[in-house]
């Protein structure tokens, strides 16, 4: 076989360190964010917090620099400018300049500030794994045990076919059919079916011979069911309709959802990163506060400054110091960068959705983390990370803040209307039905027409599902 060398020109884009730090930095929620930069202070020994008065500063540090000499705050789009200049800079002048300065100080802060508390349980999945975790495994059958659990979704349902699972997992398929029906019997009772009706019948299947009409209903005749045709069920099974109701009682106590079950058994704290709010000045204007009070202020320790500028400290250690007083200058411009992101985002947003935050979700716009992107001129990933895992306190209650965001749906007037918008009418439309004679899901379809909203009834039923409200014929009164 011949081997020869071509030389092949491409272009590929390569993150800087700098530029790294800040993209992590970014997507680090409020709760967290202490913790990264007390890492950072322990492994950077030129890095020290500001203390709160001259009394509590270390020794061998210098005060903060007045108002006028601190660095400014960086603006969202000069993201790789900064890091740029920072570079070639690096070795004429932060070695000199005085970089104890923190951001400025926000013009207010809001007086009230609170910790919120949201619904926000620990993950189905981590319940399963600790359960898991009690039984013993084979190590082949752990690769199972963690592919399985990594494709149940949030409702208790496996997503994989067992092909895939075992391909994935590198193990035979008859191992991890024989695997999922171990995690199948694990809590809450349903867990790892392929869909309601093998939900169901996990779930029927504990409660013994008393629930057996209610498992054979299920198993061969769940459309009867659905159309709660009781006397046709009466009929296929010889026995009367009161033990039919029976069965369907016990039917309809079941969990169509297993992993619904779990999500709402325990509570965590939530803390916002920010607040979007209505001025005490002006009413109708909406401001917003990033909140940092938590979060250290940072500088470098002008003892090692001094020892970088003395003609007695040797090479090697001028060499190291200057390696730790580049990620140091990193870290701090990445900590301002982070603060201007958010703050840029959280206005736009503002500005945005501004009818949300007056009326409430029915009135929530179309936006797309791309219109973000594209008008504060930053990646459409910058964004994402930027939002990740964060919250903000608002007039309409404290929201993740992937929660402003849908797709858009144009109507017949010409205005479009978002996602969220829709489904907030639909609850509406449903709240406000005679529940002796409740909308089915074309007739929902024919009152957002009516608003000037095209929308299949299939959409209509999507979104129905969504807000875990049953169809028409389970929700009329008889």
């Amino acid at each position: 076989m011949e081997q020869n060398f071509k030389l092949i020109q491409s272009q590929k884009m390569a993150l800087s360190p700098q530029i790294r730090q800040y993209l992590k930095l970014l997507q680090v929620p409020r709760a967290e964010l202490e913790q990264t930069i007390e890492a950072e202070l322990a492994e950077n020994p030129l890095l020290e917090e500001i203390q709160k008065t001259p009394a509590e500063e270390a020794p061998g540090s210098e005060p903060a620099a007045a108002p006028e000499a601190q660095s400014p705050e960086i603006r969202v789009g000069e993201t790789f400018e900064t890091f740029d200049r920072m570079d070639e800079n690096f070795r004429g002048q932060w070695a000199d300049e005085d970089l104890s300065a923190a951001s400025p100080e926000d013009a207010r802060k809001r007086k009230d500030y609170q910790e919120n508390l949201l619904t926000r349980p620990e993950t189905l999945a981590d319940f399963l794994t600790w359960q898991a975790g009690l039984l013993d495994w084979s190590a082949d059958e752990l690769k199972a045990v963690e592919e399985i659990i990594g494709n149940i979704n949030e409702d208790g349902y496996l997503t994989a076919e067992l092909s895939e699972i075992s391909s994935a997992a590198g193990v035979p398929a008859e191992m991890a059919a024989h695997v999922l029906g171990r995690i199948q019997k694990l809590e809450p009772p349903g867990i790892g079916a392929k869909n309601l009706q093998e939900a169901l019948l996990f779930q029927l299947e504990r409660k013994g011979p008393e629930a057996a009409l209610a498992h054979a209903i299920v198993a061969h005749h769940l459309t009867l069911l659905e159309k709660r045709d009781f006397k046709q069920l009466a009929r296929i099974f010889q026995t009367d309709a009161g033990k039919i109701q029976e069965a369907v009682a016990i039917i309809v106590r079941l969990e169509p959802k297993p992993g619904r079950l779990y999500y709402a058994e325990t509570a965590a704290a939530v803390t916002p990163d920010g607040a979007i709010f209505f001025s005490e000045d002006d009413p109708e204007k909406l401001k917003v506060d990033i909140y940092d009070e938590a979060t250290p202020s940072l500088r470098i320790n002008a003892y090692y400054r001094r020892l970088l500028r003395s003609k007695d400290t040797d090479e090697k250690t001028k060499a190291y110091v200057r390696e730790k007083l580049q990620s140091a200058v990193n870290f701090i411009k990445a900590l301002q960068l982070r603060k201007s992101t958010l703050r840029a985002i959280t206005e736009e947003i503002a500005k945005v959705q501004a009818e949300f935050f007056k009326k409430g979700f029915a009135h929530m716009v179309p936006l797309r983390l791309k219109d973000i992107a594209n008008t504060l001129n930053i990646h459409e990933s910058t964004v994402s990370r930027a939002l990740q895992a964060k919250y903000v306190i608002t007039p309409q209650g404290t929201l993740p803040y992937k929660s402003f965001f849908s797709t858009r749906l144009e109507t017949t007037s010409g205005e479009a209307e978002s996602q969220t918008s829709i489904i907030e009418q639909i609850r509406t439309l449903i709240s406000q039905e005679n529940a002796e004679a409740p909308f089915s899901d074309q007739e929902i379809v024919a009152k957002l027409h009516e608003r000037g909203i095209r929308i299949a009834r299939r959409t209509v039923a999507k979104y129905r599902e969504m807000l875990k409200i049953l169809p028409s014929h389970l929700r009329k009164k008889r």
